[in-house]
């Protein structure tokens, strides 16, 4: 295998530098501008790697400005992760509503909504997928349960596709499951506003992979 040369652009933790927050989410005033520093640094370094003195300095706010309007590094990660899992809901449920019924057609749906907003938002998604043991269990629990309705989402797409004999009976469907999405987070990583495919080009292809994680073959 060839030796690859790293450079500081391709040891990112992710690719895009974008900065994005749905906008019918983000909060008003100064609280935008907290919230977004802190969602770039938490991205970019993790949430141990960022502190309250970090978002301030970066922001151009004092420590003490801060606590004015979140009482700790935990709210805001809290609220970026809650605010995630709320959005990809949406996308995937927005998703599904515009699909035929057939299983086949809503596992497609399932993945564009899912891949659509990893690719959108990632680095709302890398705190989403990635952040979420920093959290308390009390903190922790509304993302959660939003992520366990997505989840049963797409389960009960596999589970009634194999059902009806749309896709094969010779899989797991769980172990499935967790393929279809695995690959969907990783979208995250290395997409950024700069790649050679468009997001549509990227939804239409992990339709296909998708497709034929449960036995069919891709139609577009």
């Amino acid at each position: 295998m060839p030796t690859q040369v790293l450079s500081d652009s391709n040891v990112r933790r992710l690719a895009s530098d974008t900065i994005a927050l749905p906008a019918d989410v983000t909060p008003p005033g100064p609280k935008a501008g907290i919230l977004n520093t802190a969602l770039r640094l938490f991205a970019e370094r993790g949430y141990a790697g960022a502190s309250i003195r970090d978002i301030a300095s970066t922001t151009g706010l004092k420590p003490a400005s801060i606590y004015a309007h979140y009482a700790s590094k935990e709210q805001m990660l809290a609220q970026l992760i809650t605010l995630g899992h709320e959005e990809h809901l949406q996308y995937v449920q927005q998703a599904l509503a515009k699909s035929e019924s057939a299983a086949q057609c809503q596992l497609r749906a399932w993945v564009e909504g899912h891949v659509r907003f990893h690719a959108e938002f990632p680095m709302l998604a890398m705190l989403v997928n990635h952040e979420l043991h920093a959290l308390s269990a009390e903190q922790v629990a509304p993302a959660l349960k939003l992520r366990e309705q997505a989840t049963t989402l797409m389960m009960d797409i596999i589970c009634r596709g194999q059902a009806e004999g749309t896709f094969s009976s010779g899989f797991d469907s769980w172990l499935a499951g967790a393929a279809i999405g695995a690959m969907g987070i990783r979208v995250a990583h290395w997409y950024s506003e700069n790649h050679e495919n468009s997001i549509d080009e990227i939804v239409s292809n992990y339709q296909g992979f998708a497709c034929r994680i449960v036995g069919l073959m891709d139609k577009a």
